[in-house]
């Protein structure tokens, strides 16, 4: 729903999400206590402060706790993103250890498909299911070493590494394109949105003052810098840290280093 706001820099969101909060609670209070039944007053403000006191830090505890979560999925994706770099370049390696011409002959296929996954199917791997590109390219490289035929106990067990390495790339790229739309789920967002806007209620609800408004302010800001940065890092794909083919081109650079 507000996938929008990864084109945004990542101090941009976070700003604006600190900005935001700080407004809210800067400016409900002077709504909140309009009604008579929520004036503040001595008798009920030292209340008010300890349920306060309470809802954010539950608040915060949320926020942290998901926070984790979000790492360890990134953590994750990068894995996977590491893993499928490496595989390929294992690949290249077999095929040239391989000692055939013919065979090392897979070698540009092999790049072709690196590039096709880093140049066509990482821009669209978020929007769209299909890629067309690195699918061919690799049903290419898998026909070429389907039909190698060893002809030494060597040449046998460097195919056999081929065969498992090969499937493993296949393994690993459908696990990335699966976590592509790895987030947290709506509902969280509808529970962190009702916490957030009960502490504010009852924040509003506090007699104000100058010292306790700019405590208040710092607070929120607080946990505006925390929504900011889960929200940046619930999309391991998405955004300014978000997981670029970094490695796959790193790869490639690795291929061609080994051509020359």
């Amino acid at each position: 729903m507000l996938d929008f706001l990864y084109q945004l820099p990542e101090g941009v969101i976070l700003a604006l999400t600190i900005v935001v909060i700080v407004a809210l609670i800067s400016i409900l209070p002077m709504i909140v206590q309009r009604f008579p039944s929520m004036r503040p007053n001595d008798k009920n403000t030292d209340f008010v402060i300890r349920t306060q006191a309470t809802l954010f830090t539950m608040a915060s505890l949320v926020l942290t706790f998901t926070l984790v979560q979000t790492d360890i999925n990134f953590r994750q994706a990068d894995a996977l993103v590491s893993n499928e770099a490496s595989r390929i370049e294992q690949l290249d390696r077999l095929l040239t250890r391989y000692g055939d011409p013919d065979v090392a002959a897979g070698r540009p296929l092999l790049r072709a498909y690196a590039v096709a996954l880093a140049k066509d199917e990482w821009p669209n791997m978020l929007h769209t299911e299909q890629h067309e590109s690195s699918m061919r390219t690799y049903g290419a490289l898998s026909r070429h070493i389907l039909a190698i035929n060893p002809t030494t106990e060597r040449q046998n067990l460097v195919l056999a590494e081929m065969f498992k390495t090969l499937d493993t790339i296949a393994d690993v790229r459908a696990q990335r394109l699966n976590i592509v739309s790895t987030k947290l789920p709506s509902l969280y967002w509808w529970v962190v949105l009702l916490a957030m806007a009960m502490l504010l209620f009852v924040s509003s609800s506090i007699q104000q003052n100058g010292f306790r408004r700019v405590i208040l302010s710092a607070q929120a800001a607080v946990l505006g810098g925390f929504l900011g940065f889960v929200f940046i890092m619930d999309q391991p794909f998405r955004g300014e840290t978000g997981l670029g083919p970094d490695a796959i081109l790193k790869a490639i650079e690795h291929i061609d280093a080994r051509s020359n």
